[in-house]
C-alpha cells in the first residue's frame, strides 16, 4: 500500500522518496516502467496547456512590465538583444527543465515536490538542497518585489486621491502585507487557477494603460537618452533574467497538468506573451522618456491624469498580490510539508503559523531594502540565474538518455551553464555594489 502522505499534492519531502528508490537506478531512465505496465500509475492535475501558460505569465510578468523599460533604457539599444538572448536561453531551460520531470515523474510517481525531486535523483541530497535554496530564495524574492510594487502603487493612490503622504511608503508595505498575508491563507488549491487568469489578465490590462498614460503625457522636453555604463548594463541584465525567470516554479505547474508532456508548448506560449507585453511598453518608455525613465514607469506618468493613474494603480496593486501568491503558495507547500501540516485543514494552526511567518520575512526583507528594481537585479542574478540557466541543465547532464542528439544536447547545457555562470557573476557583482552605494555609502 503505498504511503498517502506522498500522493498528497505538494506535501513530499524528498528523503521520503527513498522508500520508493532503487539506489541502482539514481541517476538513470534505463529502468524506468513503461507507461501503461502495471506498476505504473502517476496522478495528473486539471491544468491544460494555455492554463499552465497563464501561471508562467502571471508568476514573473508583472514585475517586469513595471521594471523592463528602464532595464532597457539604462542598456541601450542592446538591450533588446540581450533580453532576446535571455528568452532563448531560458525557454531552452525550460523546455529541459520539462523533460528532466517527466523522467523523474515516471521514476516516482508519488513525490509532489517536482523541482527538488529533480535534484535529488541526478545528484542525491546535494542536489535537492541546491534546488531547495535557489527556489525558497527566488520566490521569496519574487514575493518581496511585489509586495514594494503593491505598497508603491498604494502610496501613490493615497497622494493622489487625498492629496497626502500622512501614510508613509512603509506603513504601506506592512498594510500591503496584510492583504498579502490574507490572500495567500485562502488563495490556494482549486482558487489558484482564478488567481493565476485574473493575475495574466490584468497583467494585459495595466500593460495597455500604462502605454496610454505614456502617450498622453507626451515626450520628455530635451529629451536626452540614459549614459549606459557597465554597471547600468549589467544591473539590467539582472532585471532581464528576473523577467523571464521563474522555473523555480515550472515543475509545480507541469505537475497540476492533465497532459504535463503538453508543458513545453506552455512554456513557449508563455514566453511568446511575455515578450508581447515587455517589448511595446519598452519601447515606448524609452523613446519618451530616455534618461528620465523611473525605476518604477508608473512614476513617469503625468499626475494629472488622475483617473487613468488611479485605474492604473489599483490594478497594478492587485495584480502583485496575486502574483504573490503565485510565488508565495509553492515555499508555503514545502515548509507545511516539513512541519506535517494537514493539507485538508484550511485554518489549521501549523499551516497558519507557516504563512505567518513567511510574510512576516517577506514584509522585513522590505523594510530592509524598500526598492523592488534591487530585488531584481539582485535576485535576477543570483538565484533564479541558478535555477534558471545553470541547474536544469547540470541535471540535464545526468538524466538525459543518451541518444543521437545526445551530442547536441551536451553542447547546448553547456553554454546554458556558460551563460549562467558569467552573468551571475557580473550581475551579482553589479548588484551588491548597486546596494552598497544606495544604503550604506550615501548614509
Amino acid at each position: 500500500m503505498p504511503n498517502m502522505e506522498l500522493e498528497s499534492p505538494l506535501r513530499t519531502r524528498l528523503s521520503q522518496c527513498e522508500e520508493h528508490h532503487d539506489p541502482d537506478m539514481e541517476g538513470s531512465y534505463e529502468s524506468i516502467p513503461l507507461i501503461g505496465s502495471e506498476n505504473w500509475k502517476v496522478d495528473t492535475g486539471s491544468l491544460g496547456m494555455v492554463g499552465a501558460a497563464l501561471f508562467i505569465v502571471g508568476e514573473m510578468t508583472g514585475s517586469g512590465i513595471l521594471g523592463v523599460p528602464c532595464a532597457l533604457a539604462h542598456s541601450g539599444y542592446s538591450g533588446f538583444g540581450m533580453m532576446l538572448l535571455c528568452v532563448v536561453v531560458a525557454s531552452y531551460t525550460g523546455l529541459t527543465l520539462s523533460r528532466n520531470w517527466m523522467h523523474v515523474r515516471d521514476q516516482y510517481p508519488h513525490c509532489s515536490n517536482p523541482y527538488p525531486s529533480i535534484g535529488y535523483t541526478a545528484y542525491g541530497r546535494k542536489g535537492e538542497v541546491a534546488v531547495q535554496v535557489c527556489a525558497t530564495v527566488t520566490l521569496i524574492g519574487g514575493c518581496c518585489a511585489y509586495v514594494l510594487i503593491a505598497a508603491q502603487s498604494l502610496a501613490r493612490f493615497i497622494y493622489l486621491e487625498f492629496d497626502t503622504d500622512v501614510i508613509g511608503y512603509r506603513t504601506c508595505v506592512v498594510i500591503m502585507g496584510l492583504v498579502f498575508l490574507i490572500v495567500l491563507i485562502f488563495g490556494a488549491g482549486r482558487e489558484s487557477m482564478l488567481v493565476a487568469v485574473c493575475a495574466t489578465l490584468l497583467s494585459v490590462l495595466f500593460t495597455i494603460l500604462i502605454i496610454v498614460g505614456i502617450v498622453q503625457t507626451g515626450k520628455t522636453p530635451d529629451y536626452k537618452p540614459y549614459p549606459v555604463t557597465a554597471k547600468s548594463w549589467f544591473l539590467s541584465f539582472g532585471k532581464f533574467l528576473f523577467a523571464f525567470g521563474g522555473h523555480s516554479a515550472f515543475p509545480n505547474f507541469q505537475k497540476e497538468m492533465k497532459n504535463p508532456r503538453n508543458f513545453p508548448g506552455s512554456v513557449l506560449l508563455a514566453y511568446l506573451i511575455k515578450l508581447v507585453l515587455y517589448v511595446p511598453i519598452g519601447l515606448v518608455g524609452v523613446t519618451f522618456f530616455g534618461l528620465e525613465l523611473d525605476a518604477n514607469i508608473l512614476n513617469n506618468i503625468d499626475n494629472s491624469l488622475k483617473i487613468l493613474n488611479v485605474c492604473i494603480l489599483l490594478l497594478v496593486a492587485i495584480q502583485a498580490i496575486m502574483s504573490a501568491t503565485i510565488l508565495g503558495n509553492p515555499v508555503a507547500d514545502m515548509v507545511e510539508g516539513i512541519v506535517g501540516a494537514p493539507i485538508n485543514k484550511l485554518l489549521h494552526w501549523k499551516r497558519l503559523t507557516v504563512r505567518l511567518c513567511f510574510v512576516l520575512l517577506s514584509v522585513a526583507i522590505c523594510e530592509a531594502i524598500p526598492r523592488f528594481d534591487l530585488i531584481m537585479s539582485l535576485i535576477g542574478g543570483t538565484t533564479i540565474n541558478a535555477a534558471v540557466f545553470i541547474l536544469p541543465s547540470i541535471f540535464h547532464f545526468k538524466l538525459a538518455k543518451k541518444d543521437k542528439w545526445w551530442n547536441l544536447k551536451v553542447t547546448f547545457d553547456f553554454l546554458s551553464i556558460l551563460f549562467g555562470v558569467g552573468a551571475g557573476v557580473v550581475c551579482t557583482y553589479a548588484s551588491l555594489a548597486h546596494i552598497i552605494d544606495e544604503y550604506y555609502n550615501s548614509s
